[in-house]
């Protein structure tokens, strides 16, 4: 795709460059592209078919009566809309800061994962606002707060919603992600239900010490993404104002999808990230430009997306209140 202005210059070179901090550094610092992976969309705003829950657990006579037809199904479908927004940012590389600098600092390079974190971070605030921070959806209580590490117990809660997801979804235990903020995870491993069979599960090992797979194999599920970013609020130059981006005092039990190649009518699936192709082919666009006003060169990281949840959270996912 090229740019719409002459002035304006395609920089393939610099989204590498965002895709490989994604791949690295940026993977440890965001959940929210396991969350909603893409789905690469051909128009900006349309209607999208949700694989009911149904699909994929009935039972149905599969035996032809003599001289018949075979029975037949239709497979329910849902309907959702979704609707791309232009999305992005700007960076400023002043000609004078970059010559005194440049022994120091590739400021292109530098510029790119910027603007690439910044995106990023925006991205996953919508896709925790869309899940875990969503509060129109009912929390399922825990029997116990797991604050209270003596008598919570966060093993038999997560089993409840395991086997509640297997039933209303017709899916495996390994099929299943735990998302959990950071807090909550740490209280879950101080619990004494957890440390006891971590005495046994990993003999010598400390619990809070013990890797999200390693969490996850104790689960007997798919995955542990534990949710532990955090942004400042408040204005450039101003006091920080610090949050976290994942609200704490909720976990959430889900089926994701397998990456952005899994198809929707491969078994249910929380959330997908919906790119416009036709404005914005790469993930993200960069772009370079001139302004002489300002003696500087202008860096642009833009996509155009949408986030939407692929089937009713409450069909989908399971929430674990660890504060009631």
């Amino acid at each position: 795709m090229r740019p719409e202005s002459t002035s304006v210059t395609l920089r393939r070179d610099l989204t590498e460059t965002a895709q490989e901090y994604a791949a690295g550094k940026a993977v440890k610092k965001f959940i929210g592209p396991q969350i909603a992976p893409i789905s690469e969309v051909g128009e900006a705003e349309a209607s999208y078919p949700i694989m009911n829950r149904e699909n994929f657990k009935k039972v149905d006579d599969d035996e032809r009566a003599e001289d018949g037809a075979y029975n037949r199904i239709t497979g329910e479908f849902g309907k959702g809309s979704y609707e791309c927004v232009d999305r992005g940012l700007e960076y400023v590389l002043d000609d004078r800061r970059r010559k005194r600098y440049k022994t120091w600092v590739d400021f292109e390079q530098a510029a790119t994962r910027i603007l690439y974190f910044r995106l990023m971070m925006a991205h996953e605030r919508r896709i925790a606002a869309l899940t875990l921070n969503n509060g129109s959806f009912t929390l399922n209580g825990a029997a116990t707060a797991w604050s209270d590490s003596s008598n919570a117990v966060p093993l038999t809660d997560l089993q409840t919603g395991i086997e509640a997801l297997e039933d209303n979804c017709g899916v495996d235990a390994s099929d299943l992600s735990l998302i959990i903020p950071r807090a909550d995870f740490k209280e879950m491993m101080a619990t004494t239900q957890v440390t006891n069979l971590v005495k046994y599960t990993y003999p010598g090992e400390r619990p809070f010490l013990l890797k999200p797979n390693q969490v996850a194999s104790m689960l007997q599920i798919k995955e542990v993404l534990i949710a532990k970013g955090a942004y400042d609020s408040a204005p450039e130059g101003e006091t920080e104002s610090h949050s976290q981006v994942w609200t704490a005092g909720a976990s959430m039990l889900a089926v994701l999808a397998d990456g952005p190649e899994m198809e929707l009518e491969e078994g249910p699936q929380l959330a997908r990230t919906l790119l416009w192709t036709e404005d914005s082919p790469e993930f993200p666009v960069m772009e370079r430009y001139r302004d002489d006003a300002k003696r500087a060169e202008v860096l642009r990281a833009r996509f155009d997306y949408d986030q939407v949840l692929i089937g009713a959270l409450d069909l989908f996912g399971y929430k674990q209140s660890s504060d009631t």
